[in-house]
């Protein structure tokens, strides 16, 4: 995530001498031009809609609310979220009903002729593919579901801890926290939009005509995809909502750090100039405030230590099943086109299409996924190297950092899918590293069905 895409909003020098904010935080994200410091005017009314931290994902939880994955929560205030109305609640439990419901005739129907004209295939290890890519997004959806009903009150939990923590920042430092989450958009047009062109597809691809149950199978399927695509993106979004946070105590922390109380010393920014100074934008910070501002650094960064877990607790099944079936998905579409470029027919369009669909579609939420708990999980582990670096020139200051690296040394910060193995930067090179060892052993198998079709038309001859 570049640092250009959020914003610390801080008020003029005039406020500074405001009882609250105590002192004004003199640091922001390097990149950031002087026009991202705006005035917060005192006279601006009072917010009724959602706090800016969720007004800025409000498209992707308006489709969670509406499919309940998400609970439809009540805004008590700026800084609180409630519980949803018996109303809300009872819509959401009759949403995952109905879901519930189609789930177990899709099921049903998957066992019955009915879905033959929709998934049928010439060859054993095309239809085992099938089946078992079909069987993971059905078991992906359905767990999404059951796992977002059971988590309710755990991430109404998390939103009021983050909203209570921006709540924090304000009245100590005086700083807004603004994201822009145009990606979380992005993402949701591309979701519908590949959903929509692979249904058309399959739909043009069926021979005949296409019964009432099969146009249900295609449209639910369709949604089972589309909506498991939606949580992905907002679990991502939730994780840069940490990782701006932490990004913003680790600034704050870097200003007492021996490079930046030593330009202090140096003579301001000209003497910094003269030295070529790269990083000059990072203003020391007075040491006679490190005792009070590292306890609410220390406090903060635990909340938000917190926070990430919780994010991981609510999220680790779902990401379980929904890594299984995108690794599975993006096998067997790179199969499909291996046959359909060595076959001996002719190359069909709409499969290479249809192949070329799912691969954008999983393989961007993939590098989505990495990328976001990557970022959220080095910035969380760099909090300790940048106070180890912290210009103590007390006793006092270094029993403060002493304490904290002490403990610090003891957490292992991390995000995992359920325990089984870290999701960072580097998973998308491990999955696309498996997909290529199970590729080579299902074109094995391809070539050995047709070997052992070929031999009795050789024996006939």
């Amino acid at each position: 995530m570049s640092p250009n895409t959020w914003v610390i909003e801080m008020p003029t020098q005039k406020a500074r001498s405001h009882p609250h904010p105590r002192r004004i935080s003199p640091y922001r994200a390097p990149g950031l031009h002087r026009d991202a410091f705006s005035t917060d005017a005192p006279s601006m009314p009072k917010r009724t809609n959602d706090h800016p931290v969720f007004e800025d994902i409000r498209t992707i939880l308006s489709v969670l609310k509406a499919s309940g994955l998400m609970p439809i929560y009540e805004q008590v205030s700026d800084y609180e979220v409630g519980p949803p109305t018996k109303t809300n609640e009872f819509y959401s439990f009759f949403v995952r009903g109905v879901v519930h419901a189609l789930t177990i005739f899709n099921v049903y129907s998957l066992f019955t002729p009915i879905s033959a004209q929709l998934f049928f295939s010439y060859r054993e290890t095309d239809n085992v593919n099938q089946w078992i890519e079909l069987l993971l997004c059905i078991l992906t959806y359905t767990l999404t579901v059951f796992v977002c009903a059971r988590n309710t009150t755990s991430m109404l939990r998390i939103m009021n801890e983050i909203l209570q923590l921006d709540e924090e920042v304000r009245r100590q430092f005086g700083a807004n926290l603004n994201e822009n989450f145009g990606f979380s958009v992005k993402f949701l047009v591309g979701i519908a939009a590949c959903q929509a062109y692979i249904i058309v597809l399959k739909i043009y691809a069926v021979e005949g005509e296409i019964t009432p149950t099969s146009y249900i199978l295609l449209a639910f399927y369709g949604i089972q995809n589309g909506l498991t695509a939606t949580y992905i993106v907002f679990a991502s979004a939730l994780l840069r909502i940490v990782y701006i946070r932490f990004h913003f105590i680790n600034q704050l922390l870097n200003g007492y750090t021996y490079g930046q109380q030593q330009k202090r010393k140096g003579g301001g920014a000209r003497a910094r100039r003269q030295r070529g100074d790269v990083n000059s934008n990072i203003n020391p910070a007075l040491m006679e405030h490190f005792p009070e501002d590292s306890l609410f650094i220390y406090r903060m960064h635990n909340k938000l230590l917190r926070i990430y877990k919780g994010i991981n607790d609510c999220c680790n099944l779902i990401l379980v099943s929904f890594l299984g079936y995108s690794f599975y998905t993006v096998t067997t579409n790179c199969y499909n086109l291996f046959v359909q470029i060595n076959g001996k027919g002719m190359v069909s369009p709409n499969i290479l299409q249809w192949c070329f669909a799912w691969l954008c579609l999983h393989v961007s939420l993939l590098a989505l996924l990495s990328r976001s708990c990557g970022l959220t999980t080095r910035e969380a582990n760099s909090t300790s190297l940048i106070l180890a670096r912290v210009y103590a020139k007390s006793k006092e200051y270094q029993n403060i950092i002493d304490k904290f690296l002490t403990k610090s040394i003891k957490q292992e910060v991390q995000f995992t899918a359920y325990g089984f193995f870290a999701i960072d930067n580097s998973t998308l090179f491990k999955i696309f590293s498996a997909v290529t060892t199970y590729l080579v052993i299902l074109i094995q198998f391809k070539q050995l069905e047709d070997s052992k079709v070929e031999d009795p038309v050789q024996d006939q001859s």
